[in-house]
């Protein structure tokens, strides 16, 4: 699971004018010749650098489109990981070739959310959280879909760094 470098965790609890926060997605499936990166609330195309442990142009500096994207919280159903609704407006010429053909193919798409802070654009500043986008619904130049975290039955809690084994926690013995 991501964490906050100190650096956002102090824009966050300071809230100094001069920190901006860029949000952005990276949409892929195997029918992308190359992904789709989107950042929002901007008004022209931004780059940004990604983490070396990034699955597609790792350590590169990359141009993210501006485009305005919304997502609210995640629900919480029981038996059902938690979802959430996300809309991607004004999707561009660039973007709509992709997605119809992602539409065609028996595939999740994939999306990776990241921060950037203004003051360092290198890398992010939290992220990537990786998401599946199902449901893709395209009206007009609107993108919509549910995003739901992928594989949240495989993740680490509370800690990626820490492995639950019958050793160290008896208790999960059947």
């Amino acid at each position: 699971m991501p964490t906050h470098n100190e650096a956002l965790l102090e824009a966050y609890a300071s809230c100094p004018p001069s920190a901006r926060i860029y949000y952005t997605l990276e949409l892929w499936q195997s029918s992308f010749d190359q992904p789709a990166r989107v950042v929002a609330n901007v008004g022209d195309d931004m780059t940004f650098g990604l983490e070396a442990s990034a699955p597609r142009n790792a350590g590169e500096t990359v141009t993210f489109i501006a485009c305005p994207f919304e997502a609210g919280y995640p629900e919480q159903k029981e038996g059902q990981p938690p979802s959430t609704t996300i809309k991607i407006d004004n999707v561009n010429r660039e973007l709509v070739p992709k997605i119809r053909a992602a539409q065609g193919t028996r595939e999740y798409i994939q999306v990776l959310y990241r921060e950037y802070l203004g003051s360092d654009l290198t890398e992010p500043a939290y992220g990537p959280i990786e998401f599946e986008l199902r449901s893709v619904q395209m009206v007009a130049a609107s993108l919509t879909g549910t995003v739901m975290v992928k594989n949240l039955q495989n993740k680490r809690f509370p800690r990626l760094t820490r492995n639950y084994d019958y050793i160290q926690f008896p208790s999960l013995l059947p």
